[in-house]
């Protein structure tokens, strides 16, 4: 097998390594960013067994705040920065991916033409004229050149001995008619308050620490290889977890069956003000599989409104036109989010394993008239735990997974009018199941380089599962979403190589497959507008196909760069 994670020469970072080793230890959801390794001199590999995915001391590094010390505030060494005369590096960094790639679609309800949105304003849909009411098309394709995460400036450190931050303008997220400028993430940690690495806090745009990063993930082609992440009761899941909006341009042309207040998604940085703690043992260093000897033990906890310093990366445009044609407002409400862990013999990331439990509780609002948001009037919640073993130690094969419970009041629904009528209200609330799996796999590859990681290889298997478990019933409507509406299972493989690593730069090449099923969605795919003619009416007619399954199978491939 080839380690990644192999230390590079030189007296001075051959004893900070040594140390690092000695106590293994075990990182905000950033991307690679070169800046650290310019700063401490060390290789890309010191932290990531994989680019991006991080090893044990690159979960240490992350969770000290960018430190290397193990006091949890800052030695000589993480303040080099602060005197100009040791080193001539301002921390910034940037990041970019390419690809090209392609998609078969069956199942989809074939209009006679379609409308694009542009500026994602769904207060401009036009009606769209439909063919054979929503009879299931043959498989369709579509490919082109696809930019999932198009680029962004990336730039953090330590601004003192207890004061970490972080800051990442750019264009995220795949694009489809054109690029949009955002702030993927901006925060300040204080750290080791009152002297104690259990008192660390974050204020700003920041991840809430869900059980294993997404924006980490060695996957490229969807916008979380993790259904769990980003599922949103209602909406058709192969629109927001496919390539479907890039490549066929159904993302424009798609209103959910009803909106639910809890549209919070893991896979995004929120404006949050969150506690995080930490303390260590002596049981960090196996190097094994298994073991009971206590490494970490962690706990974040988020304080989150319901809307954001940069818009609300959950919700859906809002304004009065907007919500005139069934796009909620925003929820006034707050939500909390708490993640605990617990890892033995190292961090579970590539020795040792790690257990954790999550929740999510919030209020929850929606208001269809324009001008914001209404009062809170429920309570929604979710619960999950998540793993991670490391059969072949030191990052040869490691599993990880999560399994979660959700449960949404009809106090947290709103009908779309647009489907159902004005005036149709939630009766009966919903719930669901929904699991992942994924196991990363890193081969002996002859002529890696080891103290770069250049030329190492992972295999990436992932399984995803979604299950409705209670279906939301409305008022007046003579035929209710059937039992199966929007379940979903996906398969997905991968290759990962790092092509080149450095202390400066990292590229890697990728080439990913997906496979998904999404259960009763085929007509909500063709059948966007003010007006879904055919579809729904005040009397709850649906007509006849509405419910046909969709697959999806995606090809992608391409370069990820950091410098």
């Amino acid at each position: 097998m080839s380690s990644v994670r192999a230390l590079p020469s030189g007296a001075m970072i051959l004893k900070i390594c040594l140390s690092l080793v000695i106590l293994l230890f075990m990182v905000s959801e950033s991307y690679a960013y070169a800046g650290f390794s310019r700063s401490y001199d060390l290789p890309c590999a010191f932290c990531h067994i994989q680019w991006p995915k991080l090893s044990d001391e690159g979960n240490f590094f992350r969770d000290r705040g960018f430190m290397l010390s193990t006091t949890g505030v800052a030695n000589g060494l993480d303040l080099l920065f602060e005197r100009p005369e040791a080193q001539n590096y301002f921390p910034i960094g940037f990041h970019m991916t390419m690809a090209y790639g392609g998609q078969s679609l069956a199942g989809v309800a074939t209009p006679s033409r379609k409308t694009t949105l542009g500026d994602q304003d769904s207060s401009r849909i036009s009606p769209v004229t439909l063919g054979e009411n929503g009879a299931p098309s043959s498989s369709s394709w579509s490919n082109g050149a696809f930019s999932p995460d198009p680029w962004t400036v990336l730039s953090g450190g330590l601004l003192s001995s207890w004061i970490s931050f972080w800051a990442e303008p750019g264009v995220t997220g795949p694009v489809v008619d054109k690029t949009a400028f955002s702030v993927e993430s901006l925060w300040v940690r204080f750290d080791a308050l009152f002297g104690t690495t259990l008192l660390n806090l974050y204020a700003g745009d920041v991840s809430q620490d869900p059980p294993f990063s997404s924006r980490r993930a060695l996957q490229k082609g969807e916008g979380t290889p993790y259904m769990m992440y980003d599922y949103l009761p209602g909406a058709p899941e192969i629109v927001t977890n496919s390539s479907m909006s890039s490549f066929a341009d159904y993302g424009s042309l798609v209103l959910p069956a009803y909106y639910d207040a809890d549209r919070f998604q893991m896979k995004n940085n929120h404006t949050a003000l969150r506690y995080f703690g930490y303390f260590f043992e002596n049981g960090c260093g196996s190097d094994q599989s298994f073991s009971i000897d206590p490494c970490e033990t962690r706990l974040s906890i988020s304080l989150m409104p319901n809307s954001g310093l940069y818009g609300n990366p959950d919700g859906a445009p809002f304004s009065g036109g907007a919500a005139a044609a069934g796009v909620p407002g925003e929820n006034n409400g707050f939500a909390l989010f708490a993640h605990l862990t617990q890892s033995f013999g190292g961090w579970g990331a590539t020795n040792g394993e790690r257990v954790g439990l999550f929740a999510l509780v919030g209020e929850s609002a929606l208001s269809l008239s324009g001008g914001g948001g209404a009062s809170p009037d429920g309570v929604y919640h979710r619960e999950g735990v998540d793993l991670s073993i490391n059969p072949i130690p030191d990052g040869g094969l490691n599993i990880f997974g999560a399994w979660e419970i959700a449960v949404d009041p009809a106090s947290a629904l709103v009908a779309n009018p647009a489907l159902f009528g004005a005036g149709v209200a939630a009766i009966s609330g919903l719930s669901y199941m929904s699991w992942f799996v994924e196991a990363d796999y890193q081969p002996t590859i002859p002529g890696a380089v080891e103290e770069t990681g250049s030329g190492s290889d992972m295999i990436i298997l992932t399984a995803n599962q979604v299950d409705m478990l209670e279906q939301p019933t409305f008022s007046g409507v003579a035929q209710q979403l059937p039992g199966n509406f929007d379940n979903v299972v996906e398969f997905g493989v991968a290759d990962r190589y790092w092509l080149y690593g450095g202390d400066r730069t990292a590229i890697s090449l990728f080439a990913e497959w997906q496979w998904m099923l999404n259960m009763g969605v085929g007509s909500f795919l063709a059948k966007g507008g003010a007006a879904l003619e055919g579809y729904g009416t005040a009397q709850g007619a649906f007509s006849s196909g509405s419910f046909s399954n969709v697959t999806s199978n995606s090809v992608l491939a391409g370069v990820d760069f950091s410098f």
